[in-house]
């Protein structure tokens, strides 16, 4: 199967052959024809599956040749996916005459409005800024004719569904929604409920699976000896490492233990600059940084094709998390790595994510409890490896 056959005219699938894509993945393949007829759509898929490439080559087949004019919106949850986002879109659309722009915080708001004015098809934006956009009268929603809510679980996460409604109240009645996810809470089939009934689903992959591609291994260690467990990995490892922690004081004072003790390391969370966010992803993304700390929500904007292994050295509240930050690695197909470093406090977690990848219906725990297994068949206790 070729792009050419999915539908796209001659202008996007020049852009496609610029950023040197040869056959679509499974969701582009599925996605790309539904969403070029017009019909509402719901993609699931793995992350790394392809979903950018999957709402914004269709999106931007449809506005090509079209009046001028803000026609595209993509919502997303992070101002590095926001900008990762824009910077595709911008390639599959150069030979379209199209124009991309964003809105996310941490930028004034008269250079983003700037930009708009020179030219403005398709917006990618955050929530809370594209609604500040809004108030100030800097945009208006009226010709949107599609609409993209990507990474709606995140969404979900990190609190933007009040907004996300606010949004979708301002948008024309006639628009080709599209949502995409790479798992489906409860909270976000209500918003499809209201928003995009009816809507055709396309699934790669079981709901809040972990892509095949990943080796997962689980090592039993002392909260004191994490650290010291750690350092023993990435003395090992070449490549790009990312290393997942629960909350943003820990990112930090991690990031900077590793630094001094001469690893090529740093920190990405929430409460750094958006300015010291950026050029921490970009040193990371050029392997100047080769050993990534960061929160769950910092690293939801990393788009990195290259991440040989991913380590839990914090383990993830909920099953879902764990999906999220495995499927970091073993992108688009590569082979990947994921090692959690597993406390003796957390091993119901880790009993929980077990069963899953064995593939046991297993209910996720709830978020900041250790354990709920709420239903769950009890299982045997697996012994974990030792370091």
């Amino acid at each position: 199967m070729s792009f050419q056959s999915l539908g796209l005219g001659e202008p996007i699938l020049r852009g496609v052959r610029s950023a040197g894509y040869e056959q679509p993945t499974d969701i582009q393949a599925q996605a790309i024809p539904k969403i070029l007829a017009r019909q509402d759509l719901i993609g699931l898929g793995q992350t790394g599956s392809g979903k950018t490439a999957a709402f914004g080559l269709p999106m931007l087949d449809r506005l090509a040749g079209g009046e001028p004019g803000l026609r595209g919106l993509i919502i997303v949850p992070t101002r590095e996916l926001c900008v990762q986002v824009a910077e595709n879109l911008r390639i599959y659309a150069q030979h379209a005459g199209l124009h991309v722009c964003t809105a996310f915080g941490g930028i004034d708001l008269g250079i983003q409005e700037s930009a708009f004015k020179r030219g403005l098809d398709v917006l990618v934006a955050c929530p809370g800024r594209l609604i500040d956009h809004l108030e100030r009268r800097n945009l208006t929603l009226e010709k949107v004719q599609m609409v993209v809510l990507d990474e709606a679980d995140r969404m979900l996460d990190m609190g933007f569904m009040p907004q996300i409604r606010k949004i979708f109240i301002r948008l024309p009645h006639e628009r080709q929604n599209l949502l995409f996810s790479a798992t489906m809470p409860k909270e976000v089939e209500s918003l499809v409920e209201d928003f995009l009934p009816g809507a055709e689903r396309v699934q790669i992959g079981a709901r809040s699976q972990a892509a095949k591609t990943i080796a997962h291994r689980f090592v039993g260690v002392g909260v004191s000896d994490k650290k010291a467990a750690l350092e023993r990995v990435l003395e090992r490892e070449s490549g790009k490492v990312l290393i997942f922690v629960n909350k943003k004081i820990n990112c930090e004072k991690l990031g900077n233990a590793l630094k001094r003790d001469g690893l090529p390391a740093d920190a990405i969370h929430g409460d750094k600059s958006a300015e010291a966010r950026h050029a921490c992803l970009g040193a990371f993304t050029r392997g100047k940084v080769r050993f990534l700390v960061a929160t769950d929500v910092a690293a939801r904007g990393i788009d990195v094709d290259d991440i040989d292994l991913v380590v839990n050295y914090d383990f993830p509240l909920a099953l879902e998390d764990y999906v999220h930050r495995s499927g970091r690695t073993g992108r688009a197909g590569k082979a990947g790595r994921a090692l959690s470093l597993v406390a003796p406090s957390e091993k119901r977690l880790h009993a929980i994510v077990a069963a899953h990848l064995r593939g046991e219906a297993v209910s996720s725990a709830p978020r900041g409890r250790a354990g709920g297994g709420g239903g769950r068949k009890r299982q045997p206790r697996r012994r974990l490896q030792r370091a």
